[in-house]
């Protein structure tokens, strides 16, 4: 069964790419590849560390906005928003609010948020004991960090979401991204929709 992608990323043709031995090799490596929904999960032995698991998740574009929200409600009360455009070498982070608050913000923006492959997203809570975070890599698959693994566990449940062993995922080879407006001209533009990010919350930049 192959992953539903954002209709804005895809696998280029041979002909797009640079006939390199490398590039070759991965295009190869790419027909092969397990990418299909499911989730993989490595536990945090670090007592440094601020949480105790990680996951990276695959999961038909259609229903990863479900998603998000309902990994979203198990978070502590306040949250900031995450945002990088794909020429950024940093996240910039909005100031913390209500996490219900920005759910409802992004919802009327939930196509761009899904679909837009010129960037990454995330909404996280960080404090000097914990840390629960999730990243939206520009090709949609889902980055988590998180404390409570069986909560976690029963969420993927919920959306037939199961471990995988050796699950790949979409950036491990070359794509080729569409500019979402050229797709859906209804939508708002890669830029236009950081800046009402950066106007809304801020845009500190840690170092």
């Amino acid at each position: 069964m192959t992953l539903l992608l954002p209709p804005t990323i895809r696998t280029p043709e041979l002909i797009d790419i640079p006939q390199d031995e490398s590039t070759l090799d991965m295009m190869e490596r790419r027909r092969n590849a397990n990418i299909i929904e499911g989730y993989n999960i490595t536990n945090q032995f670090d007592s440094t560390q601020l949480y105790s698991f990680y996951s990276e998740i695959n999961i038909d574009n259609n229903k990863l906005w479900h998603l998000i929200k309902a990994l979203i409600v198990d978070f502590p009360d306040n949250v900031a928003l995450i945002y990088h455009y794909i020429d950024d070498e940093e996240p910039k982070y909005g100031r913390y609010v209500d996490k219900f608050e920005l759910l409802v913000f992004l919802a009327d923006y939930e196509t761009e948020l899904v679909q837009d492959g010129f960037f990454h997203f995330g909404i996280i809570n960080n404090t000097e004991t914990e840390l629960q975070e999730i990243f939206v890599h520009r090709t949609k698959y889902i980055q988590y960090w998180g404390m409570d693994e069986k909560r976690f566990k029963v969420i993927m449940d919920n959306f037939d979401l199961y471990k995988i062993e050796h699950l790949n995922f979409i950036d491990e080879y070359p794509v080729q991204s569409t500019v979402l407006s050229a797709i859906n001209a209804d939508v708002t533009d890669t830029l236009d929709l950081l800046k009402i990010f950066k106007s809304r919350y801020g845009d500190q930049q840690l170092t």
